[in-house]
């Protein structure tokens, strides 16, 4: 074989994977899906974290530590958190520096310890970005506001519309409802 016929069969391999490339990035072969994949995500407030989510402490030094309660309801039925959300994480690992300034001790799940080493406000929304769960005004988790449903929420059971920017207090009761309208 020439050269010219090797430099022929290489230009039409490299053609073909070019191609395959591009279609796979475009709608050429008719799959929507996966040209669209990033196109049809659904919004979540964890796209754009608050700052305040990447703190990290342990209990030395604090002028804050203070405790809520949160309670989620999708459709009345109560959802459970996790606990140890916010301890020992992917970002607060550190000998020492393992907590987040919102998080959960083991073994009671729906009290928020608002930790921090300087007296600054919290909103609850900064809750939300360390457990990476999406919240506001347009709904919780991967649930969105829409003709059927809606957001609601009490703060010591008086309605808030606050949502994640709610500033966490020492001792509130706080109340997330999803629900049908």
């Amino acid at each position: 074989m020439d050269d010219s016929a090797k430099w022929g069969i290489m230009t039409a391999v490299a053609s073909i994977v070019l191609v395959v490339i591009l279609a796979t990035q475009s709608s050429i072969f008719g799959d929507e899906e996966l040209s669209n994949s990033n196109q049809n995500a659904i919004p979540s407030s964890t796209d754009n974290p608050d700052p305040l989510a990447f703190e990290c402490l342990d209990h030395s030094g604090l002028a804050r530590h203070d405790h809520a309660t949160l309670r989620i309801f999708v459709d009345g039925e109560e959802r459970s958190i996790p606990d140890t959300i916010g301890i020992n994480t992917g970002v607060c690992n550190q000998e020492g520096e393992n907590m987040h300034i919102v998080h959960i001790h083991q073994g009671n799940p729906n009290y928020l310890h608002i930790e921090s080493t300087e007296p600054i406000d919290i909103p609850l929304g900064v809750f939300f970005d360390i457990w990476d769960v999406h919240f506001d005004d347009s709904g919780i988790f991967d649930l969105r506001v829409n003709d059927t449903h809606q957001m609601r929420m009490t703060v010591d059971g008086v309605e808030s519309n606050e949502f994640d920017n709610l500033l966490l207090l020492d001792g509130q009761t706080i109340a997330i409802y999803y629900e049908q309208i």
